[in-house]
């Protein structure tokens, strides 16, 4: 028999869930500040290595930090391709803007400041739905993707272009057998396209932290499987040296 692919790398997990789930599909991993969350999607990430293609979006971790992580876990990060979505976001939209608004204080106009702009600087409109968009379309065969996190989208795009791109990753995936993970930090800022994201997606996966007398103890919930509710369920976590693993609840019924 044929050894499961791993969606975490977590085999109480993955060889329930493999089977369940088609060819191509979306997850969506929700864990508030301190879940550990940000490790799980990097977790998810190494899983796919040595099988496909992986690539991975930050959207509020320094590239550097990101790469610190996959090595203290053991995990490779030269086999995937990391792309830091807000670093991109500032060079090509916030920069711009800190030369118009310094060039403004300064007494240039505008247009005195379009006519010496460096001729080396692409002058069309970054766009963060057209840049995921357009690494998508590169995909001709199975791949993996991350996207962490897409709190930031919600900041400086409008919720339905969000929403767009989920859309645009899952009909990927189902097309050409792609395994997407969207995280979101924060379901505070918009709840009804929270609601939305756990609606186009295959899997819904929530990480959580209880504070118990002097520790936190972690949780995670598999809330939703595409046609299989009888696989949703609740785990105990423990992080370990080589990322997270599970474990029975304690006094839980079987």
């Amino acid at each position: 028999m044929a050894e499961p692919q791993r969606i975490f790398g977590i085999p109480e997990i993955d060889q329930p869930l493999w089977t369940a789930l088609p060819p191509g599909w979306l997850a969506v991993l929700s864990g508030t500040s301190g879940s550990g969350a940000p490790l799980l999607a990097k977790q998810f990430a190494h899983a796919g290595v040595g099988e496909v293609p992986v690539l991975f979006y930050t959207t509020y971790e320094r590239t550097e930090d990101v790469r610190k992580a996959f090595d203290d876990f053991g995990w490779d990060p030269g086999e995937i391709k990391i792309v830091n979505l807000a670093d991109e976001y500032f060079e090509r939209v916030l920069v711009r803007g800190l030369e118009i608004a310094r060039a403004r204080e300064g007494g240039i106009s505008l247009d005195d400041l379009v006519d010496t702009r460096p001729t080396d600087r692409a002058l069309t409109p970054f766009s963060l739905t057209n840049r995921m968009l357009s690494d998508l379309a590169q995909f001709d065969s199975p791949f993996r993707m991350v996207v962490d996190s897409v709190d930031f989208f919600l900041e400086v795009m409008e919720p339905h272009e969000l929403t767009t791109v989920a859309r645009q990753i899952r009909h990927r995936c189902q097309t050409i057998g792609g395994h997407a993970l969207i995280t979101v930090h924060s379901v505070a800022h918009d709840r009804s396209v929270f609601g939305l994201l756990q609606d186009l997606a295959d899997l819904v996966f929530e990480l959580k932290a209880e504070p118990r007398h002097d520790h936190f103890e972690h949780s995670l919930s598999i809330d939703k499987v595409a046609n299989r509710p009888d696989l949703t369920r609740i785990w105990d976590t423990v992080l370990g040296e080589a990322g997270w693993h599970v474990q029975e609840r304690s006094g839980a019924a079987r």
